[in-house]
């Protein structure tokens, strides 16, 4: 049957490309809109290529002391009058960067609709006309030392560390230094370093932003036009290259004495990155083997059925530069040798067998079905409408990603991930009540 005689067919939901206004400023500065009027709220989301990779080697903490530091104070607001402005009407404005993507600065941003012109007002104020008040940043460079320090008494944080250090040679964006030479770094870090990195890094022509939700497009389009078209360009966008370094195998303990619980990490250097045509196969398989402490292979191997672990995750870190694969492992000391001995073994099962067709098929629905839920804010899809443009991956990936994730057969996640993993690369190190060395 067709439907009653005479029914109406459901309306076509316009798609994401379909929807999305954008404009091009002549500084370089990208804005897209999206309206949305299911509720009264707005919401942003953008980018600016300022993060640690384009920060000296030997300051890379500059980078997300910068980005912090943006709404301590402009020419003509205290830190105090931003945080009232914004918080008097139940808004956000937030900029942050880290090392887990050495490359952007991240934008967001949220305001009732009704006060959208507040929000782009203090957007472009503050990325325009920053002060870096000193006493600000002392203020910073202490609370940075006090979580340094706090994070290095975590054995995760040690673990994790270690394995970036002797994965990732000094120098390369996804080193990872010691606590006591991050703190130093911090120590010396001077407001003219700050201002420099701003005035070499910040511009409108790597700027990105999404604004999505209950706005006129073509008022927020011709707004931020406005606010923007005067900033100054900056550097065009350029990657510099990061080369992907020999594994280097081995096994280190960090010795944390009086540790009640231990933390391992298993890590190689891993080829992939977030454009690769393989992303979506390897991350589908890597969810079957260990993405959920739960329900995975490593989940049920290691923690249920053998009861040696109080968690257990693996992740791909795949950014513009393609980062590690690693599995994370908090054991009881006395634990750690069959902890991750049991941890190689159903990697390699894993690598030998692949993952089922029930497997592939739980992975994907659960893929999907979070896809869709993000969608249901404001956000949320300010969000998903700036990842695919930050990794060029088109606004209409929005629309193909349901399809593209159905698309993955059993026999291309196995071969993507058997082609990115190899437990003989791996570097182990181990954080917790260990005697020190190898």
């Amino acid at each position: 049957m067709t439907g009653r005689p005479g029914a109406a067919a459901a309306p076509r939901r316009a798609s994401f490309a379909e929807s999305v206004r954008e404009k091009r400023l002549d500084n370089g500065a990208e804005i897209y809109v999206l309206e949305n009027h299911f509720n009264p709220t707005v919401a942003l989301s953008g980018s600016i290529d300022a993060g640690p990779l384009f920060a000296p080697v030997d300051r890379r903490i500059v980078a997300p002391v910068a980005a912090g530091e943006l709404t301590k104070g402009t020419a003509r607001r205290s830190k105090l009058e931003i945080a009232e402005a914004l918080e008097s009407r139940a808004a956000s404005l937030a900029f942050a960067c880290d090392a887990s993507d050495p490359t952007g600065l991240n934008i967001s941003g949220s305001a009732l609709s009704r006060d959208t012109d507040l929000l782009l007002d203090l957007l472009a104020e503050i990325l325009r006309e920053p002060s870096f008040p000193q006493e600000e940043l002392e203020k910073e460079k202490k609370r940075l030392v006090g979580a340094i320090r706090q994070q290095q008494d975590q054995t995760s944080a040690r673990a994790f560390e270690a394995a970036m250090r002797r994965i990732y040679p000094l120098g390369h964006p996804l080193h990872r230094r010691t606590g006591d030479e991050r703190i130093a770094s911090v120590e010396a870090l001077t407001r003219g370093d700050v201002m420099r990195h701003y005035e070499q890094r910040y511009g409108a022509a790597t700027l990105r932003l999404v604004i999505v939700g209950d706005v006129s497009a073509s008022e927020i389009l011709d707004g931020l036009a406005s606010r923007l078209s005067g900033w100054r360009a900056g550097p065009a966008r350029t990657f510099p290259a990061a080369a992907v370094p020999s594994p280097s195998p081995g096994r280190e303990n960090v010795t944390m004495p009086d540790k009640a619980s231990a933390d391992v990490v298993l890590a190689e250097p891993s080829t992939l990155a977030r454009r690769d045509s393989d992303y979506l196969p390897c991350i589908l398989a890597n969810a079957a083997l260990g993405q959920s402490a739960l329900s995975s292979r490593l989940g049920v191997r290691v923690r249920d059925t053998a009861g040696l672990t109080y968690g257990i995750h693996s992740s791909f870190s795949a950014t513009h530069l393609p980062g590690p694969f690693y599995v994370s492992v908090t054991v009881k000391p006395e634990n750690r040798d069959a902890a991750v001995a049991a941890t190689l073994d159903e990697i390699a099962r894993f690598l030998a067998e692949g993952m089922s067709e029930k497997e592939l098929a739980n992975e994907k629905s659960s893929r999907i079905g979070k896809f869709k839920v993000d969608l249901a804010s404001n956000a949320g899809i300010a969000n998903a409408i700036d990842a695919a443009l930050y990794y060029e991956l088109g606004i209409d990936y929005l629309d193909r990603y349901p399809r593209l994730v159905a698309a993955v057969t059993r026999d291309e996640a196995n071969a993507a991930f058997a082609g990115r993993v190899n437990p003989d690369r791996f570097t182990i190190v181990s954080a917790g009540a260990f005697a020190a060395g190898v």
